[in-house]
């Protein structure tokens, strides 16, 4: 049986990077329980669909290939577009209009490949956010990292809402202090003041998160250095994620010092992330915990969670 009761959630997903899928290059990826392929036409499009050629069952990925802007199967050579509609078959007078490939919306995003995954195919519900800093030259980066975790999506996004954890797991010296929490919609809002660990002892700052779903989000600290941290995540299966961390941080005069501290940074991110994992790994979802007057919001941030189950 499976430590958690949830389905998989809706929402936007990452799905691969966008330098690793070149023009008229066919990837074969596995997320949502699926296997699926994702493409890129000549037209620059990518593409992400069910992997099963809906004629007799054909693995696309494997020995298939792009030809313009279509995707072509191995088997019989059927020909599906950007939308999953079959659009040629050599051999046919007539096309079978009701084969057709399932097709996940996507949207390159600084970047990144997001597609937005519904159980019940049921289109965008809400938009992703712009990121000023990904834009701003004064900022370096992206350096990312991704995670393979063995749990599901919303118990990673609950330490949003463990305001202990940071003490008990990362060794920050000091409790977090929520100004603002609050959900609007897909948005869950926190900010926050912290102490942070440094090579010169405590740090005070804040860490503000602007979280879009289970699948992206983006954290802002102010420490040592301007930090903005973003977040895509995706769901393999019901027990398996790929956490994605894409960290940038401000150094408009070309500081060597602050390279370093960012460096450093990038590093500790990961590595906080890192001593979470085992407690992911081996634990159980209780539906009725027992909260203390030290716990933060998690009540409040399930309720907000219930919402992208289908």
């Amino acid at each position: 049986m499976s430590r958690f009761p949830f389905p998989l959630p809706y929402g936007w997903f990452h799905v691969g990077y966008s330098a690793e899928v070149g023009t008229s290059e066919l990837h074969t990826v596995r997320y949502f329980g699926r296997d699926l392929i994702l493409w890129r036409g000549e037209d620059g499009a990518a593409h992400l669909q069910d992997a099963y050629c809906p004629h007799l069952g054909a693995h696309i990925g494997v020995g298939g290939r792009v030809k313009g802007n279509l995707v072509e199967c191995p088997f019989h050579h059927w020909r599906y577009n950007g939308d999953g509609a079959v659009a040629e078959i050599d051999y046919a007078k007539k096309l079978n209009e009701s084969a057709c490939l399932r097709t996940y919306p996507t949207q390159e995003h600084y970047g990144v490949i997001m597609a937005w995954y519904h159980p019940g195919d049921v289109a965008p519900l809400f938009d992703l956010p712009n990121i000023p800093e990904a834009e701003d030259e004064a900022w370096k980066g992206p350096f990312s990292r991704v995670h393979k975790v063995r749990t599901a999506l919303q118990e990673m996004a609950e330490n949003t809402a463990d305001g202990a954890h940071f003490v008990t797991i990362h060794n920050h010296p000091g409790d977090a202090e929520y100004g603002d929490f609050r959900f609007e919609g897909p948005s869950m809002i926190m900010r926050s003041t912290q102490h942070f660990p440094s090579s010169k002892g405590t740090v005070e700052g804040t860490l503000n998160t602007d979280t879009m779903g289970f699948g992206f989000s983006v954290t802002r600290y102010q420490t040592l250095v301007d930090v903005c941290m973003v977040g895509t995540t995706v769901a393999v299966d019901e027990d398996n994620v790929e956490q994605h961390f894409h960290i940038y941080y401000r150094n408009e005069e070309g500081d060597e010092k602050v390279d370093r501290i960012g460096a450093a940074f990038v590093a500790e991110v990961n590595r906080q992330f890192g001593d979470d994992v085992p407690i992911w790994e081996n634990k159980l979802y209780r539906e009725q915990p027992n909260f203390c007057d030290g716990d933060g919001p998690i009540s409040r941030f399930r309720k907000w969670a219930n919402q992208f189950y289908a």
